[in-house]
């Protein structure tokens, strides 16, 4: 029966949080039984929790999804709770931060046996970062041995000092030294008590907690209801309810289906009242996971709230309205996501995403207050009496004022905790790709963190996890919804992209009858903090509504980065130029020209590709550490300094996420059960084997056409598409921005500070390289030569100390004796690597057959060892060389066989006044069905790579497994692989030196011989 909410009690919103197994629904459904909103107190390991309404939840005795329940207590000061219960599972992590949005406050339960956990200090953090007042209670406290003292020291020295049990009394009857830790926690308090001896006062308190000095400490057994009506008479005396102004807003926090389908939009109301049958319009800082990411994106739409809907557990009262305050779901929004805010469609002003929109929302709201704003007190003295006290002092509307501000900065707030690990979704039944899709984006609008993706080159869906119980639950939903069988591959890191120095990049979009252009400012900003939008361009340049509808853009789109096409993170984005026609623009010109702006400056940037890296916190026996901290450094990890107390310690410190693997098992292992560690995502910094990566993954960002980066142009009536390293020169706009005067004083581009520790980043030239065949072959060598300084460059700032034609140490102690490498016929290339050559039974298995798979012999001289013999080597990068040198490119446009002829021909020659081998490497990956294999020319070996198989990955392979036994040098005139060959201890040679070396050793054979 529909109904209006027209208590004029107290309300506030409380999350209840903690580690798994601390007793957190126990302790919901306890607060739930004392306060009368349920008859029958259940258990979760019976099944029959209140509050874990899902078959899943029962059978596992763990809670996946928030849950809401409302409580009535007349009987503690007549205050109204919306309870809502977390997930304490880390792997739905995701689940518990999203309600963290729209909390007024939080109980952290803490079980008594296990103390301050990795998983508590993690919700420890999430709590101070948004700024939620924290109750704590110390469940199981019914067990042997356990004592308060112990835990509240712990509390202390791991959480804060301000952890203080407060008496089930009013504050006029705190002993002294309750009184006296009270007062410690403010300085105004402090001198009001050591001069006048005047104890807090109840609002004084309530003011402590609302701006996290104070967090009240309660211990209890939540099974056994003790102690849980000492914290409910604690939540009665010391809480407020935020005042929140009049004008609607509401923060959507959850998506989910009711039992007959139906899409539930779950939701705080900020401000004013939302009513059924209501029209709101959508914005703030998250996009939908359903919204295209290239030009399908649309601008916010209005959208009707249908149906109006209070949960408790798993039944529900249909409302006609909700007051400010009030957690409700709405049907009929079904476009909106978690995250998103909901306004009332009449709002103007600042574009969606500027950062002074986010600021005027945190201003007290002058208009009229309706709901629950308007039954706030305005006096302390009246404020005190509604909630049964009697304090004169003016404390609680500013802890109102507090609440209300909070609140509003978390509801522009990104997720902290994010997956860092993708999964490919294997289709184990005849599901249809595309239905698969269908339905697990179903499940993506629901839990957003899953960033499901489809890869049109593999043709592989995957899917961003948190760990292996979630990707059971998924499993069993896509299962029990879809009736759709699924499982999953092994997953991999979850990489991001940033750039390095500030850069402009330009869009212009201008086919026939359509006109705009964008100018937009890409900055770096600090780690961790996302991408954020601004504007600084006057609305006489450019109107407000395009300002608007570009920011509107760019908030909508998930922008790829141009190295591997990962996500794109920590960036700052301003507007700062912008052209539109007023006869020919329309809505979505602007959206194309922001997207080909963003992608163009993206390109012409000096990217930075980021892994990501765990915090850690172990707890371990004293005799463990030597063996703990022998692991971190093995996996590059830093170590804090250690603590403990000479029987048990504390290590803490940072790890590369890709490393860790199932390092806790590990853990619990080698001490026997007595030792723990957590992992927490602390954030991105640059990758340590970048070139690796990016190689593998082999993404294209000039082939990407959901997200291009060139411009379209009108001439004589047609569009004409203006590739993004030209496009500059033909804009219309010139916004005075010029990347010359952001350059360091000795001509370089600013460098992020974290190359120095042997990371690296790639300059655009190498995207440039791309696009050489458009230009001049003097533009070309103009560019090579410029790509070798600038590679020069960052290599001695990034490997201090080496020189830029040398390794950077020694390869015969680098790699062990069982790589992998080529197999060819007649086994010289094995036995210069030290490895037994094939027999000739073994040649039915194919020229493609590693030796990894060959029986190797057990007398052969180690690599590296005294008396092993080292050998050079020089790889030639075939075609490359080809098409670098002119009289061999101009040859290879009539036959292309005839100038790989003319190359051997020339080498071969060259070769015949050096010492070591010489091997030259074609590319025949296009080769259908091809299959590696070598030939002997003279004094030169030619290999041709198999189908699939370019030169650049096969040349690595080949140094990896030469560098060993021998001095490898490279010759290319590929700026990315003469880095990472580096990495293998390889010498490198661009194509003119070694076109330099040919025409020298050609002229001392016509010197010598007078020819």
């Amino acid at each position: 029966m529909s109904h209006e909410i027209t208590s004029n009690r107290r309300h506030i919103v409380l999350g209840i949080l903690a580690h798994v197994d601390a007793g957190k629904t126990t302790l919901s459904e306890s607060l739930l039984y004392l306060s009368g909103a349920i008859r029958r107190q259940g258990r979760v390991d019976h099944g029959d929790a209140y509050l874990d309404t899902d078959s899943m939840e029962r059978q596992r005795g763990i809670t996946i999804f928030s849950k809401q329940a409302q409580l009535s207590l007349p009987d503690f000061g007549g205050l109204d709770i919306t309870l809502l219960d977390t997930p304490g599972h880390a792997d739905f992590s995701p689940e518990m931060e999203r309600t963290l949005s729209v909390l007024d406050y939080a109980v952290l339960v803490i079980s008594a046996p296990d103390g301050v956990t990795g998983q508590v200090r993690t919700l420890w953090r999430l709590l101070a970062h948004y700024h939620i007042p924290v109750f704590l209670f110390v469940n199981k406290m019914d067990q042997p041995g356990m004592e308060p003292d112990p835990v509240l020291k712990e509390l202390s020295g791991s959480l804060d000092t301000a952890c203080i049990p407060l008496p089930d009394t009013d504050p006029e009857h705190f002993d002294a030294e309750t009184a006296e830790a009270l007062a410690v926690c403010d300085d105004r308090l402090l001198e009001q008590y050591l001069e006048l001896g005047q104890v807090p006062s109840t609002c004084e308190i309530a003011a402590l907690i609302a701006s996290r000095k104070l967090f009240p400490v309660y211990f209890g057994s939540a099974l056994k209801n003790t102690g849980v009506d000492t914290l409910l008479r604690g939540l009665s005396r010391y809480t407020a309810e935020p005042t929140l102004p009049g004008t609607f807003s509401a923060k959507v926090f959850k998506i989910s289906r009711d039992a007959a389908g139906t899409r539930l939009a779950w939701m705080r109301v900020l401000g004013g009242t939302l009513h059924a049958k209501m029209e709101v319009t959508v914005s703030g800082t998250q996009r939908s996971p359903d919204e295209p990411s290239g030009f399908g994106a649309s601008a916010p739409s209005t959208l009707k709230v249908d149906q109006l809907r209070q949960y408790s557990g798993d039944s529900f009262s249909v409302l006609r309205e909700a007051p400010a305050g009030q957690i409700v779901c709405a049907t009929g929004l079904d476009t909106v996501s978690a995250g998103q805010i909901l306004r009332d469609g009449a709002r103007t002003g600042q574009p969606v995403g500027s950062t002074g929109d986010h600021a005027k929302a945190r201003q007290p709201d002058s208009s009229p207050k309706t709901g629950a704003a308007a039954r706030q007190p305005d006096s302390s003295t009246e404020a005190c009496t509604a909630a049964g006290r009697s304090d004169s002092l003016p404390k609680v509307p500013e802890t109102a004022v507090m609440l209300s501000e909070s609140l509003q900065r978390r509801s522009v707030s990104e997720q902290l905790i994010l997956p860092v690990f993708r999964s490919a979704i294997l289709l184990t039944d005849d599901t249809d790709p595309v239905t698969a899709l269908h339905n697990l984006k179903l499940l993506q609008e629901e839990e957003p963190m899953l960033g499901i993706e489809y890869d049109p080159r593999t043709k592989q869906i995957s899917a961003e996890i948190m760990g292996e119980v979630e990707t059971e639950i998924i499993r069993n939903l896509c299962e029990k919804r879809f009736g759709m069988s699924i499982s999953f591959g092994s997953p991999s890191v979850v990489y991001r992209e940033t750039i390095a120095a500030p850069v402009e990049g330009v869009g212009h979009y201008e086919p026939l009858r359509h006109y705009a252009e964008v100018h937009l400012l890409l900055e770096p900003a600090e780690r961790g903090s996302g991408i954020t939008f601004d504007t600084n361009l006057s609305t006489d340049a450019l109107p407000l509504n395009w300002q608007r509808l570009v920011l509107s853009a760019l908030t909508s789109v998930h922008f790829r980065g141009v190295l591997t096409g990962s996500e794109i993170t920590d960036l700052h984005i301003t507007l700062i130029g912008g052209r539109a026609s007023e006869k020919h623009t329309e809505g979505g010109d602007f959206r194309q020209a922001s997207i080909r702006a963003l992608r163009q400056g993206l390109m012409s940037a000096e990217s930075i590709f980021l892994e990501p890296w765990y915090r850690f916190e172990a707890e371990i026996p004293q005799d463990a550490i030597g063996r703990l901290m022998s692991d971190i450094q093995r996996m590059d990890g830093r170590l804090d300094p250690i603590g403990g107390d000479g029987v048990r310690a504390q290590v803490t410190g940072f790890v590369p996420a890709v490393e860790t693997g199932d390092y806790a098992s590990e853990v619990r292992a080698y001490t026997h059960g007595t030792g723990q560690i957590s992992f927490s995502l602390s954030g991105y910094e640059p990758c340590r084997n970048p070139g690796d990566v990016i190689l593998k993954t082999a993404y294209d960002p000039a082939s990407d056409l959901e997200q291009p980066a060139d411009s379209v142009f009108c001439s004589h009536g047609a569009g004409v598409t203006i590739p993004w390293n030209e496009v500059r020169s033909y804009m219309h706009v010139d916004t005075g921005w010029h990347p010359d005067t952001q350059q360091a004083p000795d001509g370089r581009l600013p460098m992020d500070g974290r190359q120095e520790d042997g990371r690296q980043t790639f300059s655009s030239q190498w995207r440039k390289a791309q696009t050489a065949e458009k230009k001049s072959w003097q533009q070309q060598q103009h560019d090579i030569s410029a790509g070798e300084e600038e590679l020069r460059r960052i290599f001695e700032q990034t490997y201090k100390g080496s020189s830029w034609n040398t390794p950077l140490h020694d390869p015969a102690n680098d790699f062990p004796d069982d790589s992998t490498g080529l197999w060819s016929r007649d086994g010289s290339l094995e036995r210069s690597a030290g490895l037994p050559a094939s027999s000739s039974k073994d040649s039915s298995d194919g020229p493609d057959r590693p030796y990894a798979s060959q029986n190797r012999s057990t007398g052969s001289v180690p690599p590296g060892s005294a008396n092993s013999a080292r050998e050079d080597y020089l790889l030639v990068d075939g075609y490359n060389i080809i098409f670098n040198w002119p009289e061999l490119r101009e040859l290879a446009a009539v036959n292309l066989d005839s100038a790989a002829g003319k190359l051997t021909e020339i080498l071969s020659d060259f070769q015949g006044t050096q010492s070591g081998r010489l091997i030259i490497v074609f590319d025949a990956y296009k080769v259908h069905g091809g299959k590696r294999h070598i030939l002997h020319q003279g004094n030169v070996d030619i290999i041709y790579t198999k189908e699939a198989e370019t030169a650049d990955s096969y040349i690595m392979e080949l140094t990896h497994s030469l560098a060993k036994k021998g001095n490898v040098t490279v010759a290319t005139g590929d700026g990315i692989v003469q880095m990472i060959i580096f990495s293998a201890g390889a010498r490198r040679m661009s194509a003119g030196e070694l076109k330099d070396r040919v025409n020298e050793a050609k002229k001392k054979i016509r010197d010598r011989y007078h020819v």
